[in-house]
């Protein structure tokens, strides 16, 4: 979804953060807005009260979210996760303060938290519709507001302190004044009534007021992690002796390793030779390195003479030279990658076209299409079918695959691999398009041929060599790639393209449509779609099997592919006629696009 509307892959690592932007909810078939909001934007997962479950489920590691976040929320969620993750494996009560718990909420919430997926399906539980970044903790109501000297009233819910920061509506600032019965103070706890000054903007009695940044949490944080700089202890010795080159010496006390330097002449003094205490002043200054030095041993004869800039130089080389001693005791064991040279015969055969059904229609004919190799038959489709002729129908047409669902939870696992184990047995199934790695075992066992979806995200030659190891016939190409990236792709394989259909930006435990109102099969009611900002629109199907959500691209990709050296072109159809399929394949087959306002090339001339 982030790389065809945002223009930047999160396969990649580069979210454009499409979940976080508004949407609206349309049934088409009654023209009317359902629902509107933030409607992709999920609460941030918090699993505080769940950490010994979670460390019973012999998770090895727990990992923190920190994109895009300060430097205080990273203080604060580390720190409070250590502080639980410890309380969990002590033999004492496990029990989350509150405190702890705001201050999570305090540096970063979406609306609240949720535990996601861990705890199973929250449905709108998990989400946030009204606003998608940080909502800050609730502060109180607007009792009172004069907008000539920007005063707001409020009765606290929450203590405040002069320089947090407030949110109302969509109005943000920093508290520069505040005041309790016309005084000003400095901080007010819970219940009391205060006044807070210099607030603009549409503001209005009963309005919810929200603390966004505590300042006296950024302070505890900047404190702790003041502390967390632990120094090593070392020792100095350093030999000023006249006529001699100075000498220092720093010893790591925890490894006995020590660096050794030496510098110039010690001349004498003209006048005043110089002071051991100086000498030990400038010695323990070590700044932002890692060494403390708790005592220097000083030998210095009357009247010698070095400059202070030469101690200080000595003892930077000295601690630089510790400091690499220090490293060579950190081995790591290396392992050599070896990459092979590619031998790769590319496959000169005429190009094939295999057919995507998405979905079944029952009031079909399936024998008048024309001029396909292969046709690929969704499971979920096969299962929801009342007339199981229909799939002998379309299984006589060509050579047909079944094509596996992106996603099979637990609960639906025995459905769907007994119902492949019925249609094998039952018609003539050539094989499968495995949609998820976890597939490849489950199907083995049918010796049958596999082709790569596109949802194994095969972005380049390591990909496609790692999937001939696994024995898959055919590859399909990612649709993020890009021409150039398409044509580098060289392999064994045969190399299939989907060169017409509406992409599949998402797939989604969450179901916005099931959650708008309590579901009772809503989806199956009318049709849907999410209209963004621009006013794009983005058909949705849920599948009926396991509940999960497809969203769609507002247009339909349809491309040339003559010159992006592909041996079969795979068109992907939805609510399309038998004569509009016919049509779409044989414009395809002689290498020309459908031009216009709904179509689009997808990310072929893109930059992702």
């Amino acid at each position: 979804m982030s790389s065809i509307i945002g223009q930047r892959s999160g396969n990649r690592g580069k979210c454009a953060g499409t979940c976080r932007l508004p949407y609206e909810l349309i049934n088409k078939d009654e023209n009317k807005v359902v629902d509107k909001g933030y409607l992709l934007s999920s609460k941030d997962v918090c699993t505080l009260d769940i950490i010994p479950e979670l460390i019973q489920s012999r998770a090895m590691s727990f990992k923190i979210e920190g994109r895009m976040k300060t430097p205080e929320y990273v203080g604060v969620v580390t720190s409070i996760y250590r502080k639980y993750i410890d309380l969990a494996l002590s033999e004492n009560e496990y029990k989350v303060d509150e405190e702890d718990r705001k201050k999570l909420m305090q540096v970063f919430n979406r609306g609240g938290f949720s535990t996601g997926y861990i705890k199973g399906k929250l449905g709108k539980n998990m989400m946030y519709t009204k606003r998608p970044n940080h909502m800050g903790v609730f502060l109180g109501k607007v009792i009172s507001y004069n907008p000539n000297r920007g005063y707001i009233k409020i009765k606290l819910e929450d203590e405040i302190d002069l320089g947090d920061s407030i949110r109302i509506n969509e109005n943000s600032c920093k508290t520069s004044e505040l005041m309790k019965n016309k005084n000003n103070i400095k901080s007010a706890k819970s219940n009391e009534i205060v006044t807070i000054g210099r607030i603009k903007g549409k503001i209005n009695v009963g309005d919810f007021v929200y603390k966004t940044v505590s300042l006296k949490l950024e302070n505890e944080v900047k404190q702790i992690s003041s502390k967390e700089n632990i120094k090593r202890k070392a020792f100095a010795k350093i030999d000023i002796k006249i006529g001699k080159p100075v000498k220092i010496e720093i010893l790591d006390l925890k490894t006995s390793k020590s660096a050794n330097v030496t510098g110039n002449i010690v001349e004498t003094a003209e006048k005043i030779g110089i002071d051991e205490k100086r000498i030990k002043e400038q010695i323990r200054k070590t700044g932002g390195t890692i060494f403390e030095i708790e005592d220097v041993e000083v030998t210095l004869d009357k009247n010698a003479y070095i400059s202070i800039k030469e101690i200080n130089e000595l003892r930077r080389k000295a601690i630089e030279n510790l400091e690499e001693e220090l490293r060579e005791l950190i081995s790591r064991q290396t392992k050599e990658i070896v990459v092979e040279e590619l031998k790769v015969e590319e496959k000169q055969e005429q190009t094939k076209v295999a057919l995507l059904l998405n979905l079944i229609k029952e009031n079909y004919d399936y024998t008048k299409l024309t001029r396909l190799d292969r046709i690929y038959l969704p499971v979920q489709e096969t299962i929801l079918t009342k007339n199981q002729e229909k799939i002998k129908e379309i299984t006589n047409i060509a050579n047909t695959y079944l094509y596996m669902p992106n996603i099979i939870r637990d609960e639906h696992k025995n459905i769907i691999y007994k119902k492949i184990e019925d249609l094998v047995k039952n018609y003539n199934i050539k094989g499968f398009v495995v949609s998820n790695l976890s597939q490849i075992e489950e199907l083995k066992k049918y010796n049958l041929e596999m082709i790569a979806n596109y949802t194994l995200n095969v972005f380049n030659n390591r990909t496609a060599k790692e999937l001939e190891n696994l024995n898959f016939s055919t590859i399909t190409i990612s649709p993020e790639l890009n021409e150039e990236e398409i044509k580098n792709i060289k392999t064994n394989l045969y190399k299939e393209l989907i060169v017409y259909g509406r992409t599949p930006l998402m797939t989604s435990e969450y179901c916005t449509i099931g959650t708008f109102k309590n579901c009772t099969g809503l989806c199956t009611k009318g049709k849907y779609v999410l209209k963004d900002r621009m006013n794009f629109e983005f058909p949705i199907y849920t599948n009926r099997i396991n509940c999960n959500t497809s969203i769609y691209n507002s247009k339909i990709t349809s491309i040339m592919w003559e010159n992006l050296k592909v041996n079969s072109i795979r068109i992907d159809v939805l609510e399309e006629s038998i004569e509009e399929i016919n049509k779409i394949i044989e414009i395809h087959k002689q290498n020309q696009r459908l031009e216009g306002q709904n179509y689009t090339n997808g990310n072929l001339k893109k930059e992702v």
